[in-house]
């Protein structure tokens, strides 16, 4: 079966966020969904309802917003690092170095060595004040995962991409399971 996705206008958009719920049901698992739209942001989600393995979807879908955050903060020191230490560690000369990942094992001199959403998104007071962050809300494509995903996805500090993608698909493969013993 083809799902034609048309959205021309912000309602039109609006309305298609909303039937995201359904679309990534198992009623709509062996459907193609094609996009008519102007809206960029649209490409990627439709890409994913499109990934039929749920593991790849949520690789897909854990990626993207990762690259999304990455796009958003490219070139910039939103956490005003200065001789390895960020805003707070500088006004309160305590000592310490790297931010807040100074106590993640993934740490090394040239930065992450693992691409964690978690921490990505995370951002302390200071840096919330002093410009404009991503919160886990923005990210449209994480509406493609279910509320006990993003449980998940909001709490899963300092660990490696491919342990969080093992605890979401874990995570979603009861929910899974139940779905497919309602057909």
């Amino acid at each position: 079966m083809i799902k034609v996705v048309k959205v021309k206008d912000q309602t039109a958009l609006d309305k298609f966020y909303q039937k995201l719920f359904f679309y990534k049901r198992i009623w709509f698992k062996k459907t193609n969904f094609i996009l008519d739209s102007n809206f960029e942001e649209l490409k990627p989600i439709v890409k994913a309802l499109n990934i039929k393995n749920r593991k790849q979807r949520i690789t897909y879908i854990y990626d993207t917003a990762c690259q999304q955050i990455d796009d958003h903060y490219q070139n910039k020191n939103i956490c005003g690092f200065k001789n390895n230490k960020c805003y707070v560690q500088q006004k309160l000369k305590n000592g310490t170095i790297n931010g807040c990942c100074r106590m993640c094992m993934y740490q090394s001199l040239k930065g992450c060595t693992t691409k964690n959403l978690t921490c990505k998104i995370f951002t302390c007071s200071e840096v919330e004040k002093r410009c404009q962050v991503i919160k886990f809300d923005d990210l449209k494509i994480l509406n493609l995962l279910s509320y006990r995903n993003k449980m998940i996805l909001k709490s899963d500090y300092f660990s490696k991409r491919e342990d969080v993608i093992n605890d979401l698909y874990y995570g979603s493969f009861l929910l899974g399971l139940l779905e497919s013993s309602s057909e």
